[in-house]
């Protein structure tokens, strides 16, 4: 419950504040829905637990599916977000400023999910608990053991990046509320002191020039898991890391927009969000997926004319076989002709539409978990001997569109407690 107008209270910290002080009609059977879905992916998840991998569609030579097609997108999403949010404070990019908080709530998100994705894929949960307690001693025989170390450590990284610039704001959220929401951001500012906003900002500066690389190197990690397994067919290469990284920002930018353009919206910010923001977004967006694209083709170049027969195999079945349909589809559709409308609109930027840019935004995001399935199953089933398919069950889809729920449940929760946007006018030193 509110408590009385603050009179210091400007009217853009009255805007940022809305949605914490209103909720409308719709939000209710919106927050319902998206728990039903996720209690739907529990009871399919307890399922698996209790029968074992059998109900999925995996097997003996399909030993990756859906779930780590998952991992490695929601990995991905994160990766914009910090991208965005240490660019705006290293670079003094002010412009961008009101987004900056938007991505890295997306950020934590995402790798709570992704986290998630590798526990439900072990099949038993206890498997992650013995993976840490052997740590030590396994951190030089497993490679999946850097992919933890490096994700672990990106969560502590973002989650303190998150917080220390909103120690501000939630001190502005204490004196605004009362009851039980006052004593909630008086317990989250353990140790606060007026005027230590300049040494968080300097605490920030260096967090973001020390998040980048870390950043750099969780989904170079990524991309190593899978070329370390040389004998799979077009996983072993040197171009794995900048692919991989190429995907993950196209596919994270391509997310902040969607949501900057959904809260422009809902809350009428479209002050705080002007559309210059959109269009500089947009039109980094169409650069990183037009490098995208071509990294699609030096890889279809390279297996078509100089890989080894697993790879021409591989790609035979994504340009002409079973995956055919798929791939010419988030190729053209899900990808060429997004970019194509985004460079028109950078070079005639009177022609921007907000609506639109989201929307194309939002197919380049399905289009990238495509580009995931199409990486990680036909290498699998079409590349490996003896041949066998794959089909996800009903659990798998079940908990895939549980996994997405989650993620959009635990953001719209974030975006009723904490200020989506920073308060300050200008927080950046």
């Amino acid at each position: 419950m509110a408590g009385g107008r603050d009179e210091d209270m400007t009217e853009r910290q009255e805007k940022i504040l809305r949605p914490l002080l209103y909720t409308s009609r719709e939000f209710y059977p919106f927050i319902a829905a998206l728990a039903l879905i996720t209690l739907a992916a529990g009871y399919a998840y307890i399922l698996q637990l209790s029968k074992g991998l059998g109900v999925t569609g995996l097997n003996d030579i399909t030993i990756w599916g859906i779930y780590i097609v998952n991992f490695i997108f929601f990995i991905g999403l994160s990766h914009a977000g910090i991208a965005i949010s240490a660019a705006v404070r290293i670079m003094k990019l002010e412009r961008y400023a009101p987004i900056a908080r938007m991505a890295e709530v997306l950020t934590l998100a995402s790798l709570i999910m992704a986290g998630l994705s590798i526990v439900i894929d072990l099949g038993r949960p206890d498997r992650a608990y013995l993976m840490v307690l052997n740590f030590a001693s396994r951190i030089g025989s497993s490679p999946l053991l850097w992919d933890i170390t490096a994700v672990g450590t990106y969560l502590i990284l973002s989650t303190t990046y998150l917080y220390l610039p909103m120690r501000e704001d939630l001190k502005v959220c204490k004196e605004r509320f009362t009851g039980w929401k006052k004593t909630m951001y008086t317990v989250t500012l353990p140790g606060y002191e007026e005027g230590e906003e300049a040494v968080i900002n300097r605490l920030s500066w260096w967090m973001a020039v020390t998040i980048l690389p870390v950043m750099v190197m969780v989904h170079t990690t990524v991309s190593w898991i899978f070329s370390l397994l040389s004998n799979r067919p077009l996983w072993f290469g040197a171009a794995a890391g900048p692919y991989f990284i190429a995907a993950a920002i196209a596919s994270g930018i391509a997310s902040v927009i969607v949501i900057a353009a959904v809260v422009r919206r809902l809350f009428h910010w479209e002050d705080l969000l002007p559309p210059d923001i959109f269009r500089g977004l947009s039109n980094f967006l169409s650069v990183i997926t037009l490098i995208y694209l071509y990294l699609m083709l030096v890889e279809q170049f390279t297996a078509r004319y100089a890989g080894p027969a697993g790879e021409f195999f591989v790609s035979e079945a994504w340009l002409f076989g079973p995956y055919a349909l798929m791939f010419w589809t988030l190729t053209t559709i899900g990808l060429a002709v997004p970019c194509v409308y985004l460079l028109v609109q950078a070079f005639r930027p009177n022609k921007m539409n907000i609506n639109v840019t989201a929307l194309v935004s939002l197919v380049i995001v399905i289009a990238m978990w495509f580009k995931r399935y199409i990486i990680i199953v036909p290498t699998l089933t079409v590349g490996g001997t003896p041949l066998e398919g794959y089909t996800p069950s009903w659990v798998e889809l079940t908990i895939l569109a549980g996994s997405f729920s989650a993620l959009a449940l635990v953001y719209t929760l974030l975006i009723k407690l904490i200020p989506i946007i920073e308060m300050g006018e200008h927080h950046i030193e």
